[in-house]
C-alpha cells in the first residue's frame, strides 16, 4: 500500500468508493485495496505519438515488416527483414535491441543468448457500449480479482472513457496450460470465468454481450531489460504502463547517464521482477 499510495475499503463502502452499480450482496471479499492516481490512455494514440516523435528526431519507421534473421559479424549486427511488398531488406547496425515480444527468444538464440523466456496466451474481451459505471459518472476504474480460481490467477478489466466499453482479461494460473497456445482461439473456460466474475461484481452486466474476444501473448516468467545484451523483453501487461519509462532509462544507460540502482537488477543476470511478484 505504501508504494502504490493505496487505501483499504470495507465491503460496506464498495458502492461509495468503487461503483454504485456494484452488487450490494457481494460477500466474496473481506476488503478492497484502492490505488490513488490511476490513469488511462489510448494505446493507439500513444504509439502514434511515439512514431511521430521518432520521425521528427530524424528516425525512420518501417511499418508492416517481419524480421527474418539476425546475426553478428564482429561488432556489427546484420538483420534481415521482409517488408509488406515482400522485398528483403538488410540492415547493418552497431546496436540491435530485441523488443520482439513473443518471438524474443527465437532471435536472442540466434545471437547466442538464452533468456529462458516463453510466450503464454492471455485472453481478452470487450463489451458493447455502456453508461459510465464509476463514481460520479466517471469511467469504471480497473478492478482486479486476485483469487486463484478455476484455473486463473487474476480477472481484471476497466471501462474505456471514450466509449464506455469494458475491456478485460484473465491470467492463467498455470503458464504451461497456455504456453504458445493459438491466439486465434478463445477458450470456453476463459469466457465462463470472466462472465462469472464480472456478473458477480455487477449483476447488470448479465444482459450485456461481448462485442469481441481475442488473445495475445504475454512473455513469462520475468522481465529482462539489459543494455549490454540488447534485450527489452517480458513486460507483459505492464508494458504499456512501464514501457516508455523503461525505454527512457534504457537510453540513459546507453548514453552513460545515471540510472536508478534497481534498473541493473532487470538485467538477464539480475533478479528483478519475476512474474510471481505480480501474483
Amino acid at each position: 500500500m505504501s508504494w502504490s499510495d493505496a487505501y483499504i475499503v470495507e465491503p460496506k463502502d464498495f458502492a461509495k468508493e468503487i461503483s454504485s452499480f456494484i452488487n450490494p450482496s457481494l460477500t466474496l471479499y473481506k476488503a478492497a485495496q484502492v490505488t490513488r492516481d490511476c490513469w488511462q490512455a489510448t494505446p493507439g494514440r500513444v504509439i502514434d505519438l511515439i512514431r511521430r516523435m521518432g520521425i521528427e528526431h530524424g528516425g525512420k519507421v518501417w511499418e508492416d515488416c517481419q524480421l527474418v534473421d539476425v546475426h553478428k559479424n564482429g561488432k556489427k549486427y546484420i538483420a534481415l527483414a521482409i517488408d509488406h511488398e515482400k522485398n528483403y531488406i538488410e540492415f547493418h547496425c552497431d546496436l540491435f535491441i530485441n523488443a520482439l515480444g513473443s518471438e524474443c527468444e527465437i532471435f536472442s538464440k540466434k545471437l547466442g543468448i538464452e533468456t529462458g523466456l516463453y510466450p503464454v496466451r492471455h485472453q481478452a474481451f470487450i463489451t458493447r457500449r455502456l453508461p459510465m459505471m464509476g463514481i460520479n459518472g466517471e469511467p469504471l476504474s480497473m478492478v482486479i480479482d486476485r483469487r486463484r480460481y478455476k484455473g486463473f490467477s487474476a480477472v481484471y478489466g476497466q471501462q474505456l472513457g471514450e466509449t464506455g466499453q469494458i475491456i478485460g482479461c484473465a491470467s492463467p494460473a498455470i503458464d504451461a496450460m497456455e504456453s504458445d497456445k493459438n491466439v486465434k482461439i478463445n477458450s470456453k473456460d476463459f469466457l465462463e470465468i470472466v462472465s462469472e466474475v464480472f456478473v458477480e461484481w455487477f449483476p447488470g452486466l448479465s444482459s450485456v454481450g461481448f462485442q469481441a474476444v481475442w488473445a495475445g501473448y504475454y512473455i513469462e516468467p520475468r522481465m529482462v531489460i539489459d543494455t549490454e545484451l540488447g534485450l527489452f523483453n517480458g513486460l507483459r501487461g505492464q508494458g504499456f504502463m512501464l514501457g516508455q519509462y523503461l525505454a527512457r532509462l534504457y537510453a540513459d544507460q546507453l548514453l552513460g547517464r545515471q540510472v536508478p540502482g534497481y534498473f541493473n537488477r532487470l538485467r538477464l543476470s539480475g533478479d528483478g521482477l519475476p512474474e510471481k511478484a505480480f501474483k
